[in-house]
């Protein structure tokens, strides 16, 4: 029992940590954060392309094969899988990290329809969705915003850091 509770103790202040700056992990010394993160421009785009794409019959995409310059130099097409836009092929090749094969979901699809709004935010710790902002926008919004790594990585504008 009072394993249980240490660990209870240990993860809550962990949870703390991240939500509030971050900070490293005092058992493995990995650095550790939430990192919010906006649908931008670039996203939408590589979106749109990647729907307009033929792919296989079941819809996936070799975007390392097949993707154009600025969507693989972006390297953002694959955050959208964190609003639940696009998929991930599952890899099974051991040589190879992931995949690279990526398809639309029918919520992307939705999206690129203006049949739904997702949010503008998104929460990330380790790769994982934490939480997602309240407030939404529609595809055509996201032509309004630029990618902002001053935001992504919390810096305050203005800031020399």
């Amino acid at each position: 029992m009072e394993l249980h509770t240490t660990l209870e103790k240990l993860r809550h202040h962990w949870g703390e940590t991240i939500r509030h700056g971050g900070g490293y992990c005092p058992v493995c010394t990995r650095w550790g954060s939430i990192y919010k993160r906006g649908i931008n421009r670039t996203m939408a785009r590589s979106l749109i392309w990647l729907n307009m794409q033929q792919g296989d019959e079941d819809g996936w995409v070799d975007v390392p094969a097949t993707g154009p310059k600025d969507v693989l130099r972006t390297n953002q097409l694959s955050t959208l899988k964190w609003w639940g836009l696009i998929q991930r092929k599952p890899n099974d090749d051991p040589k190879k990290r992931c995949s690279g094969i990526w398809r639309v979901t029918d919520k992307g699809k939705d999206f690129i329809s203006s049949a739904i709004r997702v949010p503008k935010y998104v929460y990330t710790y380790n790769d994982e969705v934490a939480f997602y902002g309240d407030e939404t926008v529609a595809l055509s919004d996201c032509f309004l915003d630029n990618f902002d790594y001053r935001e992504v990585m919390g810096i305050p504008h203005g800031s020399d850091a």
